[in-house]
């Protein structure tokens, strides 16, 4: 994924900001690595450029 994506993406299910934790990169894009919410703390992942962002349950928003 393009790092600068990281200013629009927004946990799916608390709608708070992510924080990008990047273990490989090319270029600008991110290969592997996930984006964490700052409310919950879930990490989700990034696997061959893909971020997962699908949502779970433990994340509640409050």
């Amino acid at each position: 994924m393009k790092e600068k994506l990281i200013e629009i993406l927004v946990c799916p299910t608390s709608k708070s900001s992510l924080k990008l934790v990047v273990e490989k990169r090319e270029g600008d894009d991110v290969i592997q690595g996930s984006l964490v919410c700052s409310v919950c703390k879930h990490a989700f992942g990034i696997s061959e450029g893909v971020p997962n962002l699908l949502p779970w349950d433990g994340c509640t928003g409050s």
